[in-house]
């Protein structure tokens, strides 16, 4: 908890930092990713272990890759026709309520591919969120919770965690980030590696920026 809260208050603060400095600003991604990677690795040298304890590891990527990929078939349709009823729903709404719930209302989806670079940018950017928060959560925070807490709460804890940690862009409904986070932890409790659960946050990342293209 103490290293969540510190990697979380120090991206707070570059996140202030940024309202005034654009370049700190355009900076705030990747120092996130540099964050979920180097501090989780830092603390379990001092522990005596290192990163394939906490699930870096492919020797099970088979596995892995069946069941993100399977779980991905199964959860994005169902995902995709939320969103397409979701907003709908949305635009019956108060204003006031509609932006505590979606940053969006009434848009429908078209399913449009936007080949571009910025596109393109958007995809490798999340590639590199995707792992290393599943690193620093499904991998790092979970595997020190599991030696206090049964797998359930560990991985309770975790995606809660997760959820706050996404207010650091203020919005009530960036708290919805708690339910795929649970599909993580399944995954990741399957092979007891975090390659699975990347591969489908990612997925599930980049789908969401088709459906909202």
């Amino acid at each position: 908890m103490t290293v969540w809260a510190a990697v979380i208050l120090g991206l707070a603060i570059v996140q202030a930092i940024g309202l005034a400095v654009p370049f700190v600003h355009s900076l705030t991604g990747a120092l996130a990713v540099a964050a979920f990677l180097y501090v989780p690795v830092r603390m379990l040298e001092k522990r005596g272990q290192d990163a394939h304890d906490a699930g870096w590891r492919f020797d099970r990527l088979g596995a892995d890759l069946a069941w993100s990929l399977g779980a991905s078939a199964l959860v994005l349709p169902l995902f995709t026709a939320a969103f397409w009823m979701f907003p709908r729903w949305l635009a019956v709404l108060p204003a006031a309520l509609r932006a505590l719930l979606a940053p969006y209302a009434g848009a429908g989806v078209d399913f449009r591919f936007p080949f571009t670079l910025d596109f393109a940018g958007q995809v490798a950017g999340n590639a590199a969120v995707a792992f290393s928060e599943e690193f620093f959560y499904r991998g790092y925070l979970t595997m020190r919770f599991e030696e206090r807490l049964r797998p359930v709460p560990s991985a309770l804890l975790a995606a809660a965690l997760f959820a706050v940690g996404h207010l650091l862009t203020p919005a009530p409904w960036r708290l919805a980030v708690f339910f795929p986070a649970l599909l993580f932890a399944f995954l990741r409790n399957r092979t007891r590696t975090i390659v699975g659960a990347s591969v489908c946050h990612f997925l599930c990342n980049v789908w969401l920026l088709v459906l909202q293209s």
